[in-house]
């Protein structure tokens, strides 16, 4: 049945057994009855809200199979579900295993991979070596000295960019750098801390695809998917919904330490600690939520303990397919911009010495050396030659390295770069004649992503805000604008007819909103 299919019961009966289910009483022929003969037919049950029931039940199935295909879509670790934890014996043992699986599968790998890109550490090019000539020197068993041409690999310049650095903080900050607006009494319940957390939250979700917001009573926690080799979380999915029904959060400082589970269950957060083959309580189950009661004196009556009715985990995606922002598309023009940078600068360092060309010179090894160390400790030579053009000459050359070719790749490159992250290139915005209609286009490509992240940090937003009944749909974000400002107080000045004091004053971008209700009364006009 396909998402937009609709399926229409002409009797209740009919409905009954389209689904499977016999109706009391309905197969059996109709009897009548002085009890109702005489009632209008409108005072008994209708079938439209059995209609209604089922169509929002199929409805609730199409949206957790859409919710199913969207985490495929996005990678998410699959390899256990929820069903194989309640199934497994030995609950614990199956932990383990899914968590060196998790460890092991391209979303974890790629997640640190994007961590290391954001840090300015590209890790392939962190694998890169020159070739290099050298002499190799021997003796065999009879004391002789064998001289013979070889090669090595030497650890060359690694440069790495910025570049996901740059475009991450970029659009993250163009969306949530002023936080979300909320109305006042809801975002008090949210904590004074709370723009700066999502902020984060957005952050890590942009590098690995999903990152997850635990509401912790008062606050909320950031959870990474990856946060170093030995250490990320992953959810448990229900098979039929999809549904996070199970969280993992694992940590490990080393390979030789012990690892430490974090446990998030439907009634409460257990905390484990395992070694070898032996697992220890670190925490027993702890409520989410836990009301004290105390008495005059101070001591605790009773201990309430709730739940929200769901795990109070809520995952915050990059985009619509779940991914990093690290695209193969990216990752591999940066990894050609690092190359050829890194490359450069190798040549850059073996070009630098100036070498000499010794001609008929018929000294050794040892005398061109001895020579090379004269002219480096007194920077002079003496004159090999008698003047008659058949002595030795010594001769400095340099190497010109070619760099026009490789700038060329360079700037391509650069603008590929931005061009595929919708990012905005800050240079393509300098000079001072540049108007309000080219900054905006400028930026078309940025408000375009920025409004497919706006939708995932929305549904975030709502998320929570369900989860702590403070359900309200005034949720805004404003972003960071860039104008030209003598431009904009021009056209106010130009509409200065056509509104009124304060709208102008709120307008003028050198005016701060504090300062309007004093300017407005010092006019003489009403505040």
């Amino acid at each position: 049945m396909g998402a937009t299919d609709l399926l229409v019961f002409p009797t209740i009966a009919g409905l009954s057994r389209k689904q499977g289910f016999r109706l009391c009483g309905g197969d059996q022929r109709a009897v009548r009855t002085d009890e109702v003969c005489d009632r209008p037919l409108e005072t008994f049950g209708s079938p439209l809200p059995e209609l209604t029931l089922i169509a929002a039940w199929e409805n609730a199935i199409i949206r957790k199979a859409h919710n199913i295909i969207h985490i495929k879509g996005g990678h998410m670790f699959t390899t256990y579900t929820y069903q194989d934890y309640l199934a497994a014996e030995d609950k614990i043992a199956l932990l383990c295993k899914a968590i060196e699986k998790f460890k092991a599968s391209a979303e974890f790998v790629r997640a640190l991979s994007a961590s290391s890109y954001f840090r300015g550490e590209n890790p392939t090019i962190a694998r890169k070596t020159i070739l290099r000539a050298r002499k190799i020197e021997t003796r065999g068993t009879d004391g002789r000295r064998h001289v013979r041409a070889g090669t090595e690999d030497v650890v060359g310049n690694r440069i790495g960019s910025s570049f996901l650095f740059r475009f991450v903080t970029q659009q993250n900050q163009f969306l949530l750098s002023e936080g979300v607006s909320l109305p006042e009494e809801t975002k008090k319940r949210l904590g004074a801390d709370f723009d700066h957390l999502l902020s984060r939250l957005g952050e890590c979700a942009l590098l690995h695809g999903v990152s997850y917001g635990y509401w912790n009573a008062d606050h909320l926690e950031i959870i990474e998917m990856a946060r170093a080799a030995g250490s990320g979380f992953f959810p448990l999915l229900d098979e039929m919904t999809g549904e996070l029904m199970l969280g993992v959060q694992f940590w490990q400082l080393g390979a030789k330490r012990p690892m430490f589970l974090r446990l998030f269950e439907q009634d409460g957060v257990t905390i484990l600690r395992v070694s070898g083959k032996q697992v220890d309580v670190v925490r027993e189950k702890t409520a989410y939520v836990r009301t004290l009661r105390r008495d005059a004196l101070g001591d605790t009556l009773d201990v309430e303990r709730q739940g929200y009715g769901r795990l109070p985990l809520i995952p915050l995606y990059a985009n619509q397919e779940g991914k990093s922002e690290l695209t193969p598309a990216i990752q591999a023009k940066i990894d050609a911009y690092d190359n050829i940078l890194s490359d450069f600068a190798d040549n850059l360092a073996r070009a630098n010495d100036v070498y000499w060309v010794l001609n008929n010179f018929s000294g050794t090894t040892e005398d061109i050396a001895e020579m090379l160390e004269e002219i480096s400790r007194i920077k002079a030579v003496a004159n090999l030659s008698d003047g008659s053009g058949s002595g030795a000459t010594a001769e400095p050359h340099t190497i010109e390295v070619p760099y026009a070719a490789r700038q060329a790749a360079l700037n391509l490159l650069e603008r590929a770069l931005y061009n595929d992250y919708m990012a905005l290139d800050m240079a393509s915005l300098t000079g001072g004649s540049l108007t309000n209609v080219a900054i905006r286009a400028a930026m078309a490509n940025l408000n375009l992503k920025a409004d497919r992240y706006e939708w995932q940090v929305r549904h975030f937003m709502q998320e929570l805000l369900t989860l702590l009944h403070l359900e309200t749909e005034e949720i805004h974000f404003k972003r960071q604008a860039i104008a030209n400002e003598s431009e904009l107080v021009a056209d106010i000045q130009n509409m200065r007819q056509d509104i009124d004091q304060r709208t102008a004053l709120r307008l003028n971008p050198y005016i701060a909103d504090e300062e309007i209700g004093g300017l407005v009364k010092g006019a003489g006009n009403p505040v």
